[in-house]
């Protein structure tokens, strides 16, 4: 059947949007994508990406609204006019932002079924980034966009069982319309190979995604000041998720150059997941950090569980979601979120292969429960049960 897929970030980088799109062409659906413009090509013949033509910028509040209203524009003539020609059984609507689904209204009237996927629950975001509470104008008005939203969708899929509690405690869509599928990567593409040598020459940290106040940097920062002078062969890679991801990581920048830690840091491009896998290969610690709030409470991020694929170690703060499904043996839990307690973290894994060791053999153990393979059968389930 003809499916398409909708999502506001570049392909090559969206773990979960490309485990969806290259599992359907693997079942010999055809698949378009409608998403941001890059230079990347799909490996899989039944896959076309359809470019927006705007580069993603990081600029306040009101630039994403603008920002959202224009991709908005150009994927509903996207899939009002390609639908005339493919006449799409299941468009899949990947948010940010919820109201994105509605791009499918033609298509919708016309008998395609809608999916929505929630990768982000809005409103708990919106707080986090803002903070601001539930009494807030724009969180009241999220939150009448995501139960709308919901409404008009044929089937709602998200991210992890605390975001479904999150819709239904405030949303009077039925239980069953509401599925989960986690975000286990794909061992297609993260194929982990035992490596007997390995160049020791360098510590490598490696922190990948969203650079934002809310995923706490600067406290990895501030640590690694700390070992600066005694380990000057620890190094951070952070790769971002975009090109330009705003303030932030401006003032990450400036605060790395006036502690001198410019050696000890390196920003490189956003990368496709192909890449991500090489660089994986080469890291000794993973870095997983949040501040606190409501929404880095209870996401499970995929970059996370990447690192455990390919068996790093990693350095988590420890959230309330993360402490339901990993203990001390797991991952090294940061209790204070501190930056002395970073350095002390990276100090001790340092100095302790066989504690790194341990860590990574053990953290593997989620990822025998839950893992792609389990996940991309409960997908096909409802692509089957929606293409009927």
């Amino acid at each position: 059947m003809n499916i398409a897929l909708v999502v506001y970030s570049h392909y090559s980088r969206d773990a979960r949007v490309r485990r969806y799109a290259e599992t359907l062409s693997r079942k010999n659906h055809s698949v378009d994508v409608i998403c941001l413009g890059e230079n990347y090509i799909p490996r899989e013949e039944k896959i076309r990406l359809i470019y927006y033509p705007v580069n993603r910028l990081r600029l306040g509040k009101w630039w994403y609204v603008f920002e959202y209203f224009c991709f908005f524009i150009f994927s509903f003539f996207s899939l009002s006019i390609r639908n005339i020609q493919k006449k799409y059984r299941i468009i899949h609507i990947n948010n940010m932002p919820d109201i994105l689904v509605f791009s499918a209204i033609i298509p919708k009237l016309f008998g395609t079924k809608i999916i929505l996927d929630m990768h982000d629950p809005m409103p708990e975001l919106y707080k986090s980034k803002y903070d601001v509470q539930d009494n807030n104008f724009m969180v009241k008005t999220l939150k009448l966009i995501e139960r709308t939203s919901m409404g008009f969708a044929d089937m709602v899929i998200t991210a992890n069982p605390v975001f479904r509690n999150f819709f239904i405690s405030r949303n009077s869509t039925s239980l069953n319309k509401i599925s989960v599928i986690l975000n286990c990567p794909d061992e297609k593409m993260f194929k982990y190979i035992k490596m007997k040598h390995r160049n020791n020459a360098f510590f490598h940290l490696l922190y990948m995604g969203t650079v934002e106040k809310r995923f706490g940097l600067d406290i990895a920062v501030d640590g690694m000041a700390k070992l600066f002078h005694k380990y000057p062969d620890i190094t951070f890679t952070i790769i971002p998720k975009l090109d330009n991801e705003g303030e932030y990581i401006e003032r990450l920048k400036e605060k790395i150059n006036n502690l001198n830690l410019n050696k000890s840091f390196c920003f490189l491009k956003p990368q496709p997941l192909e890449s991500i896998d090489k660089i994986l290969k080469k890291t000794d610690v993973g870095i997983v950090l949040a501040k606190n709030g409501k929404f880095t409470e209870s996401i499970l991020p995929v970059k996370l569980l990447e690192f455990i694929q390919m068996r790093v170690p990693v350095i988590a703060t420890k959230t309330r979601i993360l402490s339901q499904n990993f203990d001390k043996n797991m991952l090294f839990f940061l209790n204070k979120n501190t930056p002395e307690e970073f350095s002390s973290a990276i100090e001790h894994l340092y100095a302790n292969p066989m504690l790194r060791k341990n860590l990574a053999t053990n953290a593997i153990k989620y990822l025998v429960k839950y893992n792609w393979k389990i996940e991309e059968r409960k997908y096909l389930s409802l692509i089957n049960t929606l293409g009927k």
